[in-house]
Protein backbone atom coordinates (compact mmCIF):
# COMPACT_ATOMS: atom_id res chain seq x y z
CA UNK A 1 0.00 0.00 0.00
CA UNK A 2 2.81 2.42 0.88
CA UNK A 3 4.58 1.55 -2.39
CA UNK A 4 1.42 2.30 -4.38
CA UNK A 5 0.92 5.60 -2.56
CA UNK A 6 4.54 6.58 -3.18
CA UNK A 7 4.20 5.75 -6.88
CA UNK A 8 1.05 7.85 -7.23
CA UNK A 9 2.65 10.77 -5.39
CA UNK A 10 5.78 10.60 -7.58
CA UNK A 11 3.75 10.44 -10.79
CA UNK A 12 1.60 13.39 -9.71
CA UNK A 13 4.66 15.43 -8.77
CA UNK A 14 6.31 14.78 -12.14
CA UNK A 15 3.16 15.78 -14.02
CA UNK A 16 2.78 18.99 -11.99
CA UNK A 17 6.45 19.86 -12.45
CA UNK A 18 6.25 19.27 -16.20
CA UNK A 19 3.25 21.56 -16.55
CA UNK A 20 4.70 24.31 -14.37
CA UNK A 21 8.27 24.47 -15.67
CA UNK A 22 7.73 25.38 -19.32
CA UNK A 23 7.46 28.92 -20.70
CA UNK A 24 3.71 28.68 -21.34
CA UNK A 25 2.44 29.43 -17.78
CA UNK A 26 4.60 32.55 -17.59
CA UNK A 27 3.48 33.76 -21.01
CA UNK A 28 -0.13 33.07 -20.06
CA UNK A 29 0.25 35.16 -16.90
CA UNK A 30 1.41 38.03 -19.13
CA UNK A 31 -1.43 37.52 -21.68
CA UNK A 32 1.20 37.25 -24.39
CA UNK A 33 0.25 37.16 -28.08
CA UNK A 34 1.82 34.11 -29.75
CA UNK A 35 1.84 32.03 -32.89
CA UNK A 36 1.52 28.31 -32.28
CA UNK A 37 1.76 24.97 -34.02
CA UNK A 38 -0.82 22.62 -32.49
CA UNK A 39 -1.90 19.01 -32.58
CA UNK A 40 -5.59 18.41 -31.93
CA UNK A 41 -6.08 15.91 -29.09
CA UNK A 42 -9.89 15.75 -28.87
CA UNK A 43 -13.16 16.73 -30.49
CA UNK A 44 -14.22 20.39 -30.66
CA UNK A 45 -17.07 21.34 -28.34
CA UNK A 46 -19.62 23.98 -29.26
CA UNK A 47 -20.96 26.27 -26.54
CA UNK A 48 -23.91 28.59 -27.08
CA UNK A 49 -23.98 31.00 -24.12
CA UNK A 50 -27.37 32.20 -22.96
CA UNK A 51 -28.13 35.71 -24.26
CA UNK A 52 -27.93 38.50 -21.69
CA UNK A 53 -29.75 41.87 -21.80
CA UNK A 54 -27.89 44.41 -23.89
CA UNK A 55 -25.33 41.88 -25.13
CA UNK A 56 -25.53 39.65 -28.16
CA UNK A 57 -24.70 36.00 -27.50
CA UNK A 58 -21.98 34.47 -29.65
CA UNK A 59 -21.07 30.84 -30.21
CA UNK A 60 -17.82 29.58 -28.72
CA UNK A 61 -15.77 26.55 -29.69
CA UNK A 62 -13.42 24.82 -27.24
CA UNK A 63 -10.72 22.57 -28.69
CA UNK A 64 -8.26 20.44 -26.67
CA UNK A 65 -4.78 20.61 -28.19
CA UNK A 66 -1.11 20.02 -27.54
CA UNK A 67 1.20 22.97 -28.30
CA UNK A 68 4.19 21.62 -30.22
CA UNK A 69 5.83 24.92 -31.22
CA UNK A 70 5.38 28.48 -29.99
CA UNK A 71 6.72 31.82 -31.18
CA UNK A 72 6.27 35.03 -29.19
CA UNK A 73 5.74 38.49 -30.68
CA UNK A 74 9.42 39.22 -29.92
CA UNK A 75 10.53 36.33 -32.12
CA UNK A 76 11.51 33.90 -29.35
CA UNK A 77 10.68 30.30 -30.35
CA UNK A 78 10.08 27.23 -28.19
CA UNK A 79 9.62 23.56 -29.00
CA UNK A 80 7.07 22.16 -26.57
CA UNK A 81 4.66 19.36 -25.83
CA UNK A 82 2.25 21.24 -23.58
CA UNK A 83 -1.47 20.59 -23.28
CA UNK A 84 -3.81 23.53 -23.70
CA UNK A 85 -7.31 24.47 -24.80
CA UNK A 86 -8.11 26.73 -27.73
CA UNK A 87 -11.15 28.97 -27.35
CA UNK A 88 -12.42 30.35 -30.65
CA UNK A 89 -15.30 32.72 -31.36
CA UNK A 90 -16.20 32.16 -35.03
CA UNK A 91 -17.75 35.18 -36.75
CA UNK A 92 -19.09 33.42 -39.85
CA UNK A 93 -20.80 30.06 -40.51
CA UNK A 94 -17.76 29.03 -42.56
CA UNK A 95 -15.41 29.68 -39.62
CA UNK A 96 -17.74 27.76 -37.30
CA UNK A 97 -17.79 24.78 -39.65
CA UNK A 98 -14.00 24.91 -39.96
CA UNK A 99 -13.54 24.70 -36.18
CA UNK A 100 -16.24 22.09 -35.62
CA UNK A 101 -14.92 19.92 -38.47
CA UNK A 102 -11.50 19.36 -36.89
CA UNK A 103 -10.47 15.83 -35.93
CA UNK A 104 -7.99 14.49 -33.35
CA UNK A 105 -4.40 14.19 -34.70
CA UNK A 106 -4.76 17.13 -37.12
CA UNK A 107 -1.92 19.68 -37.11
CA UNK A 108 -2.82 23.38 -37.09
CA UNK A 109 -1.29 26.84 -37.09
CA UNK A 110 -3.19 29.22 -34.80
CA UNK A 111 -2.36 32.69 -33.55
CA UNK A 112 -3.85 34.19 -30.43
CA UNK A 113 -3.49 35.40 -26.88
CA UNK A 114 -2.48 33.08 -24.04
CA UNK A 115 -4.45 33.24 -20.80
CA UNK A 116 -4.23 31.28 -17.56
CA UNK A 117 -6.34 28.10 -17.60
CA UNK A 118 -9.78 28.11 -16.03
CA UNK A 119 -11.48 25.52 -13.88
CA UNK A 120 -8.52 23.60 -12.43
CA UNK A 121 -7.62 21.57 -15.52
CA UNK A 122 -4.34 19.94 -16.50
CA UNK A 123 -3.88 22.56 -19.24
CA UNK A 124 -0.97 24.94 -19.04
CA UNK A 125 -2.92 27.74 -20.74
CA UNK A 126 -6.02 28.83 -22.59
CA UNK A 127 -5.34 30.12 -26.12
CA UNK A 128 -7.83 32.74 -27.30
CA UNK A 129 -7.69 32.24 -31.06
CA UNK A 130 -7.56 35.15 -33.48
CA UNK A 131 -9.03 34.11 -36.83
CA UNK A 132 -9.64 30.61 -38.09
CA UNK A 133 -7.49 27.48 -37.97
CA UNK A 134 -4.93 26.80 -40.69
CA UNK A 135 -4.50 23.05 -41.16
CA UNK A 136 -1.00 21.91 -42.11
CA UNK A 137 -1.25 18.13 -41.67
CA UNK A 138 -3.31 15.13 -40.68
CA UNK A 139 -5.53 13.63 -39.60
CA UNK A 140 -4.14 10.13 -39.20
CA UNK A 141 -5.71 7.30 -41.18
CA UNK A 142 -7.33 5.80 -38.08
CA UNK A 143 -8.82 9.11 -36.95
CA UNK A 144 -9.95 9.88 -40.48
CA UNK A 145 -11.85 6.58 -40.66
CA UNK A 146 -13.36 7.14 -37.20
CA UNK A 147 -14.41 10.68 -38.10
CA UNK A 148 -15.95 9.47 -41.35
CA UNK A 149 -17.95 6.78 -39.54
CA UNK A 150 -19.21 9.29 -36.96
CA UNK A 151 -20.25 11.58 -39.80
CA UNK A 152 -22.04 8.63 -41.45
CA UNK A 153 -24.08 8.10 -38.28
CA UNK A 154 -25.02 11.77 -38.11
CA UNK A 155 -26.01 11.63 -41.76
CA UNK A 156 -28.11 8.50 -41.23
CA UNK A 157 -29.93 10.22 -38.35
CA UNK A 158 -30.35 13.55 -40.15
CA UNK A 159 -33.79 12.62 -41.45
CA UNK A 160 -35.18 11.99 -37.96
CA UNK A 161 -36.85 14.56 -35.70
CA UNK A 162 -34.31 16.88 -34.08
CA UNK A 163 -34.39 15.19 -30.68
CA UNK A 164 -33.90 11.65 -31.98
CA UNK A 165 -31.31 12.85 -34.51
CA UNK A 166 -29.23 14.32 -31.69
CA UNK A 167 -29.60 11.47 -29.18
CA UNK A 168 -29.02 8.46 -31.46
CA UNK A 169 -25.33 9.31 -32.16
CA UNK A 170 -24.87 10.05 -28.44
CA UNK A 171 -26.23 6.66 -27.42
CA UNK A 172 -24.26 4.75 -30.05
CA UNK A 173 -20.82 6.41 -30.05
CA UNK A 174 -21.01 9.23 -27.51
CA UNK A 175 -21.35 12.00 -30.13
CA UNK A 176 -23.27 14.67 -28.20
CA UNK A 177 -22.61 17.47 -30.70
CA UNK A 178 -26.30 17.69 -31.61
CA UNK A 179 -27.88 16.62 -28.31
CA UNK A 180 -30.52 19.16 -27.17
CA UNK A 181 -29.42 20.91 -23.98
CA UNK A 182 -32.85 20.65 -22.34
CA UNK A 183 -32.89 16.89 -22.93
CA UNK A 184 -29.39 16.61 -21.46
CA UNK A 185 -30.73 18.29 -18.31
CA UNK A 186 -33.68 15.86 -18.21
CA UNK A 187 -31.33 12.87 -18.54
CA UNK A 188 -29.23 14.14 -15.63
CA UNK A 189 -32.30 14.80 -13.47
CA UNK A 190 -33.58 11.25 -13.98
CA UNK A 191 -30.22 9.50 -13.58
CA UNK A 192 -30.05 8.49 -17.27
CA UNK A 193 -27.18 10.74 -18.37
CA UNK A 194 -24.73 7.82 -18.28
CA UNK A 195 -26.49 6.36 -21.34
CA UNK A 196 -24.96 9.07 -23.55
CA UNK A 197 -21.50 8.79 -21.94
CA UNK A 198 -19.75 5.99 -23.77
CA UNK A 199 -18.10 3.48 -21.45
CA UNK A 200 -18.05 -0.25 -20.75
CA UNK A 201 -21.80 -0.54 -21.17
CA UNK A 202 -21.49 0.34 -24.85
CA UNK A 203 -18.74 -2.27 -25.21
CA UNK A 204 -21.12 -4.83 -23.74
CA UNK A 205 -23.83 -3.93 -26.25
CA UNK A 206 -21.42 -3.92 -29.19
CA UNK A 207 -19.87 -7.24 -28.19
CA UNK A 208 -23.29 -8.82 -27.76
CA UNK A 209 -24.11 -7.86 -31.33
CA UNK A 210 -20.77 -8.97 -32.81
CA UNK A 211 -20.30 -12.23 -30.88
CA UNK A 212 -22.65 -14.21 -33.13
CA UNK A 213 -20.84 -12.78 -36.17
CA UNK A 214 -17.44 -13.83 -34.80
CA UNK A 215 -18.68 -17.36 -34.14
CA UNK A 216 -20.50 -17.51 -37.50
CA UNK A 217 -17.27 -16.83 -39.40
CA UNK A 218 -15.62 -19.71 -37.54
CA UNK A 219 -13.62 -17.98 -34.81
CA UNK A 220 -13.10 -20.02 -31.67
CA UNK A 221 -11.14 -19.80 -28.41
CA UNK A 222 -8.17 -17.45 -28.56
CA UNK A 223 -9.23 -16.17 -31.97
CA UNK A 224 -12.47 -14.88 -30.43
CA UNK A 225 -10.45 -13.21 -27.68
CA UNK A 226 -8.23 -11.58 -30.31
CA UNK A 227 -11.33 -10.33 -32.10
CA UNK A 228 -12.48 -8.90 -28.77
CA UNK A 229 -9.22 -6.95 -28.39
CA UNK A 230 -9.63 -5.49 -31.90
CA UNK A 231 -13.24 -4.60 -31.11
CA UNK A 232 -12.30 -2.85 -27.87
CA UNK A 233 -9.49 -0.81 -29.43
CA UNK A 234 -11.49 0.06 -32.52
CA UNK A 235 -14.56 1.10 -30.54
CA UNK A 236 -12.41 3.21 -28.22
CA UNK A 237 -11.05 5.20 -31.17
CA UNK A 238 -14.53 5.51 -32.68
CA UNK A 239 -16.21 6.62 -29.44
CA UNK A 240 -13.23 8.75 -28.30
CA UNK A 241 -11.13 7.86 -25.25
CA UNK A 242 -12.81 9.96 -22.58
CA UNK A 243 -12.10 9.09 -18.92
CA UNK A 244 -14.96 6.52 -18.55
CA UNK A 245 -14.07 4.92 -21.87
CA UNK A 246 -10.36 4.74 -21.00
CA UNK A 247 -11.21 3.01 -17.74
CA UNK A 248 -13.42 0.48 -19.53
CA UNK A 249 -10.82 -0.12 -22.26
CA UNK A 250 -7.93 -0.77 -19.89
CA UNK A 251 -10.14 -3.01 -17.75
CA UNK A 252 -11.16 -4.97 -20.85
CA UNK A 253 -7.58 -5.39 -22.04
CA UNK A 254 -6.46 -6.59 -18.62
CA UNK A 255 -9.29 -9.10 -18.63
CA UNK A 256 -8.38 -10.34 -22.09
CA UNK A 257 -4.76 -10.69 -20.97
CA UNK A 258 -5.88 -12.85 -18.07
CA UNK A 259 -7.99 -14.94 -20.44
CA UNK A 260 -5.13 -15.48 -22.90
CA UNK A 261 -2.74 -16.46 -20.11
CA UNK A 262 -5.24 -18.88 -18.60
CA UNK A 263 -5.37 -17.02 -15.30
CA UNK A 264 -8.48 -16.84 -13.20
CA UNK A 265 -10.43 -13.67 -13.87
CA UNK A 266 -11.55 -11.48 -10.97
CA UNK A 267 -13.65 -8.53 -12.09
CA UNK A 268 -13.19 -6.39 -8.97
CA UNK A 269 -9.42 -6.96 -8.88
CA UNK A 270 -9.26 -6.14 -12.61
CA UNK A 271 -11.12 -2.88 -12.05
CA UNK A 272 -8.81 -1.91 -9.18
CA UNK A 273 -5.74 -2.69 -11.30
CA UNK A 274 -7.08 -0.65 -14.22
CA UNK A 275 -7.80 2.38 -12.03
CA UNK A 276 -4.40 2.17 -10.33
CA UNK A 277 -2.54 1.79 -13.63
CA UNK A 278 -4.33 4.77 -15.17
CA UNK A 279 -3.69 6.98 -12.15
CA UNK A 280 0.01 6.09 -12.26
CA UNK A 281 0.13 7.05 -15.94
CA UNK A 282 -2.09 10.13 -15.65
CA UNK A 283 -2.79 11.38 -12.10
CA UNK A 284 -5.03 14.13 -13.52
CA UNK A 285 -7.68 11.47 -14.07
CA UNK A 286 -8.34 11.62 -10.33
CA UNK A 287 -9.59 15.16 -11.01
CA UNK A 288 -11.89 14.00 -13.83
CA UNK A 289 -15.50 13.87 -12.65
CA UNK A 290 -16.46 11.23 -15.23
CA UNK A 291 -13.58 8.94 -14.30
CA UNK A 292 -14.46 8.99 -10.61
CA UNK A 293 -18.14 8.34 -11.29
CA UNK A 294 -17.29 5.55 -13.74
CA UNK A 295 -15.07 3.79 -11.20
CA UNK A 296 -17.63 4.23 -8.42
CA UNK A 297 -20.53 2.94 -10.53
CA UNK A 298 -18.51 -0.08 -11.67
CA UNK A 299 -17.60 -0.88 -8.09
CA UNK A 300 -21.27 -0.78 -7.16
CA UNK A 301 -22.21 -3.08 -10.02
CA UNK A 302 -19.53 -5.60 -9.06
CA UNK A 303 -19.87 -5.49 -5.27
CA UNK A 304 -23.54 -4.95 -4.49
CA UNK A 305 -25.70 -5.49 -7.57
CA UNK A 306 -25.44 -9.33 -7.89
CA UNK A 307 -26.51 -9.96 -4.30
CA UNK A 308 -29.35 -7.44 -4.49
CA UNK A 309 -30.58 -8.94 -7.74
CA UNK A 310 -30.63 -12.41 -6.13
CA UNK A 311 -32.66 -11.10 -3.20
CA UNK A 312 -35.24 -9.59 -5.52
CA UNK A 313 -35.45 -12.83 -7.50
CA UNK A 314 -35.92 -14.76 -4.25
CA UNK A 315 -38.93 -12.57 -3.55
CA UNK A 316 -40.51 -13.33 -6.90
CA UNK A 317 -39.54 -10.15 -8.74
CA UNK A 318 -39.16 -10.80 -12.50
CA UNK A 319 -35.61 -10.75 -13.83
CA UNK A 320 -36.36 -7.89 -16.26
CA UNK A 321 -37.23 -5.74 -13.25
CA UNK A 322 -34.75 -7.17 -10.71
CA UNK A 323 -31.68 -6.74 -12.95
CA UNK A 324 -32.07 -3.03 -13.85
CA UNK A 325 -33.36 -2.18 -10.35
CA UNK A 326 -30.42 -3.81 -8.58
CA UNK A 327 -27.86 -2.41 -11.01
CA UNK A 328 -29.29 1.11 -10.85
CA UNK A 329 -29.62 1.12 -7.07
CA UNK A 330 -26.08 -0.20 -6.62
CA UNK A 331 -24.56 2.31 -9.03
CA UNK A 332 -26.53 5.17 -7.46
CA UNK A 333 -25.52 4.11 -3.94
CA UNK A 334 -21.83 4.25 -4.82
CA UNK A 335 -22.05 7.40 -6.96
CA UNK A 336 -24.31 9.61 -4.84
CA UNK A 337 -21.61 10.68 -2.35
CA UNK A 338 -19.70 12.09 -5.34
CA UNK A 339 -22.77 13.53 -7.02
CA UNK A 340 -24.08 15.44 -4.01
CA UNK A 341 -20.64 16.94 -3.49
CA UNK A 342 -21.06 18.93 -6.72
CA UNK A 343 -24.78 18.96 -7.52
CA UNK A 344 -26.47 19.48 -4.16
CA UNK A 345 -29.43 17.23 -5.04
CA UNK A 346 -30.53 13.63 -4.71
CA UNK A 347 -32.40 12.06 -7.68
CA UNK A 348 -35.28 9.96 -6.38
CA UNK A 349 -36.69 9.02 -9.78
CA UNK A 350 -33.55 7.33 -11.12
CA UNK A 351 -34.36 3.71 -10.18
CA UNK A 352 -37.87 3.61 -11.76
CA UNK A 353 -36.61 5.66 -14.72
CA UNK A 354 -33.81 3.16 -15.34
CA UNK A 355 -36.17 0.19 -15.04
CA UNK A 356 -38.26 1.72 -17.81
CA UNK A 357 -35.47 3.08 -20.04
CA UNK A 358 -32.60 0.59 -19.75
CA UNK A 359 -34.23 -2.21 -21.82
CA UNK A 360 -34.32 0.18 -24.79
CA UNK A 361 -30.66 1.24 -24.49
CA UNK A 362 -28.98 -1.86 -26.01
CA UNK A 363 -31.49 -1.89 -28.87
CA UNK A 364 -30.85 1.77 -29.63
CA UNK A 365 -27.07 1.37 -29.36
CA UNK A 366 -26.86 -1.68 -31.63
CA UNK A 367 -29.23 -0.16 -34.19
CA UNK A 368 -27.25 3.08 -34.08
CA UNK A 369 -24.02 1.26 -34.84
CA UNK A 370 -25.88 -0.64 -37.56
CA UNK A 371 -27.14 2.62 -39.08
CA UNK A 372 -23.59 3.96 -39.11
CA UNK A 373 -22.28 0.88 -40.93
CA UNK A 374 -25.25 0.82 -43.31
CA UNK A 375 -24.87 4.50 -44.23
CA UNK A 376 -21.22 3.87 -45.15
CA UNK A 377 -22.50 1.39 -47.74
CA UNK A 378 -25.73 3.08 -48.82
CA UNK A 379 -27.25 6.29 -47.43
CA UNK A 380 -30.73 4.97 -48.19
CA UNK A 381 -30.07 1.85 -46.12
CA UNK A 382 -28.55 3.95 -43.35
CA UNK A 383 -31.64 6.16 -43.16
CA UNK A 384 -33.85 3.06 -43.03
CA UNK A 385 -31.95 1.55 -40.08
CA UNK A 386 -31.91 4.91 -38.31
CA UNK A 387 -35.69 5.17 -38.77
CA UNK A 388 -36.06 1.88 -36.88
CA UNK A 389 -33.56 3.01 -34.23
CA UNK A 390 -35.53 6.17 -33.48
CA UNK A 391 -38.26 4.25 -31.62
CA UNK A 392 -36.16 2.98 -28.68
CA UNK A 393 -34.47 6.40 -28.63
CA UNK A 394 -37.85 8.10 -28.50
CA UNK A 395 -38.86 5.91 -25.57
CA UNK A 396 -35.70 6.84 -23.61
CA UNK A 397 -36.35 10.53 -24.30
CA UNK A 398 -39.97 10.17 -23.21
CA UNK A 399 -38.96 8.52 -19.93
CA UNK A 400 -36.37 11.24 -19.27
CA UNK A 401 -38.66 14.16 -20.03
CA UNK A 402 -41.64 12.72 -18.16
CA UNK A 403 -39.61 11.68 -15.13
CA UNK A 404 -37.83 15.03 -14.87
CA UNK A 405 -41.17 16.89 -14.58
CA UNK A 406 -42.60 14.72 -11.80
CA UNK A 407 -42.83 16.34 -8.35
CA UNK A 408 -40.03 15.13 -6.13
CA UNK A 409 -37.92 13.76 -8.97
CA UNK A 410 -34.96 15.18 -7.09
CA UNK A 411 -34.65 16.70 -3.63
CA UNK A 412 -32.24 19.29 -2.39
CA UNK A 413 -29.21 18.16 -0.42
CA UNK A 414 -26.23 19.98 1.08
CA UNK A 415 -23.33 20.13 -1.35
CA UNK A 416 -19.61 19.91 -0.72
CA UNK A 417 -17.84 17.67 1.76
CA UNK A 418 -20.49 18.33 4.39
CA UNK A 419 -23.23 16.96 2.15
CA UNK A 420 -21.07 13.96 1.25
CA UNK A 421 -20.41 13.22 4.92
CA UNK A 422 -24.08 13.57 5.79
CA UNK A 423 -25.05 11.10 3.08
CA UNK A 424 -22.41 8.60 4.22
CA UNK A 425 -23.78 8.92 7.77
CA UNK A 426 -27.24 8.12 6.40
CA UNK A 427 -25.76 5.08 4.68
CA UNK A 428 -24.29 3.86 7.94
CA UNK A 429 -27.56 4.40 9.80
CA UNK A 430 -29.50 2.59 7.10
CA UNK A 431 -27.05 -0.30 7.12
CA UNK A 432 -27.37 -0.67 10.89
CA UNK A 433 -31.17 -0.71 10.67
CA UNK A 434 -31.15 -3.30 7.89
CA UNK A 435 -28.60 -5.44 9.73
CA UNK A 436 -30.91 -5.77 12.72
CA UNK A 437 -33.51 -7.45 10.52
CA UNK A 438 -31.24 -10.39 9.73
CA UNK A 439 -27.75 -11.14 8.51
CA UNK A 440 -27.55 -10.00 4.86
CA UNK A 441 -26.17 -12.20 2.14
CA UNK A 442 -22.65 -11.13 1.16
CA UNK A 443 -22.77 -8.84 -1.91
CA UNK A 444 -22.11 -10.73 -5.12
CA UNK A 445 -23.04 -14.13 -3.67
CA UNK A 446 -24.80 -16.28 -6.25
CA UNK A 447 -27.58 -18.68 -5.47
CA UNK A 448 -26.27 -22.21 -5.61
CA UNK A 449 -22.66 -21.06 -5.49
CA UNK A 450 -20.66 -18.69 -7.65
CA UNK A 451 -18.88 -20.26 -10.61
CA UNK A 452 -15.30 -19.15 -11.19
CA UNK A 453 -15.07 -16.15 -13.47
CA UNK A 454 -12.89 -17.60 -16.14
CA UNK A 455 -13.12 -17.99 -19.85
CA UNK A 456 -12.16 -16.32 -23.06
CA UNK A 457 -13.77 -14.43 -25.88
CA UNK A 458 -16.19 -11.61 -26.39
CA UNK A 459 -18.68 -13.17 -23.97
CA UNK A 460 -16.47 -11.90 -21.10
CA UNK A 461 -16.52 -8.24 -22.11
CA UNK A 462 -19.64 -7.75 -20.02
CA UNK A 463 -17.73 -8.79 -16.91
CA UNK A 464 -14.51 -7.07 -17.86
CA UNK A 465 -15.73 -3.62 -18.90
CA UNK A 466 -18.95 -3.04 -16.99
Amino acid sequence: MLLVAAGLALSAALHVATGANGPVPGLAAESAFVGTALTVTGDPRRIDPAPTPGRRSSTLVLLPVRITHLTTDTGTAYDLGTSATVMARPHTPADLDAWLGLLPSEHLLVSGRLESPRGGTRDAALLIAQGGPHMVGGPSVVQSIAGSLRADLRDAASGLPAEEAGVLPALAVGDVSHEPSDLADALKRTGLAYLVVVSGENLVFASAALLPVARWVGLRGRAVTGAGVVLVLGFTVLARPGPPMVRATVMSLLGFTASLSGRRFRALATMAAAVLLLLLIDPWLAHAYGFALSAAATAGLLIAAPGWCDRLLDRGVPLWVAGPAAATAAAELFCEPLLVTFSGSLPLISVPANILAVPAAPVATVLGVGAMAADAVSPVLGHAVAWVAQWPVRWICLVARTGSTLPGAAIGWPSGLGGCGLLLACYMAGWRLLSRGGRPRPPGAERGGSPPQTGTGLDKIGLVSV
